[in-house]
């Protein structure tokens, strides 16, 4: 989305936690050109696994990678990641990612090299227009205030 070009096996969507009737309405809707790699029932699907606070994965039918890593919010950091969504427009589409302050510090705490990667290139993108103290917040609660001045300093 913000112009790095990487290969990536998946997509992580937190959705706020619905009844079953309205996800039962939503499996539907995503059945139609995906498919659930952990389970073809509804019932199970949010009974054994969303309820459960386990993730859905879902992929194009017939192939594996990319898929999509679908979950309700299990901890804070998620609870708060939905509250504090953001809005963007791509290709006339509204789509909502996580915060950059977050995004940022997420991806050094993942420590692979090309989430590191993806770190400096937000970073970089974005250095002027970052909240800083929520950005050294999220390296605190995360315990990567060494990493990220390694990086960045």
């Amino acid at each position: 989305m913000f112009g790095r070009s990487r290969s990536s096996e998946d997509i992580d969507i937190i959705v706020e936690k619905v009844n079953f009737n309205n996800f039962k309405k939503l499996w539907f809707q995503i059945f139609r050109h995906f498919e659930c790699l952990n389970t073809e029932s509804v019932d199970d699907a949010y009974h054994e696994y969303l309820f459960h606070h386990n993730s859905l994965r879902f992929s194009k039918k017939g192939e594996f990678i990319p898929n999509i890593e679908f979950k309700f919010p299990r901890t804070e950091l998620d609870r708060w990641t939905l509250k504090e969504k953001k809005k963007v427009l791509l290709n006339k589409h509204v789509l909502y990612i996580s915060p950059l302050e977050l995004q940022i510090p997420f991806k050094l705490f993942l420590g692979t090299e090309k989430d590191i990667e993806d770190a400096r290139h937000l970073y970089n993108l974005f250095k002027g227009k970052l909240n800083m103290q929520l950005l050294y917040e999220f390296n605190r609660k995360l315990k990567i205030e060494g990493t990220f001045n390694r990086y960045f300093k």
